[in-house]
């Protein structure tokens, strides 16, 4: 009788912690998973917001230079310079410091025009998990996002 193995009492209860281990690691993964898309879908409005913002911009020697508004409304509208659209996406920024706090390191990668009538705006940002576990170690300095808008002038 000596021969035959023990019983198995007490094996489940390490089963148990396991899968109860497993399920809180995947739980950290998924809730800092969805907090970065979160992150990256607040970070587009506020390039859709810049953009808006700089496409409305128009300097005064250009809103008021003569011959403005004379021709066909369907192909002319007030044209944007990139220094206009940078000074336009400064100015929001600087008037709006709310608007940035929610991110580490948020920059404008670019502000420019390409055609004189549509206002590009590239933004970067740095956001940190939200948990932080052994899983989620190596982006614990922050996740680089980007986004990018264009919005056209009238």
């Amino acid at each position: 009788m000596r021969d035959r193995p023990e019983d198995d009492r007490g094996q489940v209860m390490i089963l148990t912690l396991g899968f109860v281990v497993v399920a809180l690691l995947l739980i950290t993964v998924v809730v800092s998973a969805a907090g970065v898309h979160l992150e990256r879908k607040r970070l587009l409005a506020l390039a859709d917001v810049l953009a808006l913002e700089a496409a409305d911009a128009a300097g005064d020697d250009q809103y008021f230079a003569p011959g403005a508004g004379q021709g066909d409304p369907a192909t002319e509208g007030v044209p944007l310079t990139d220094a206009s659209v940078r000074d336009a996406v400064d100015r929001y920024l600087r008037d709006n410091p709310d608007a940035a706090t929610a991110w580490d390191e948020l920059a404008v990668l670019s502000a420019s025009t390409t055609d004189g009538r549509s206002a590009h705006v590239h933004l970067g940002a740095v956001v940190r998990p939200v948990l932080v576990s052994w899983v989620l170690a190596p982006w614990s300095d922050g996740i680089a996002l980007e986004a990018e808008s264009v919005a056209r002038g009238s």
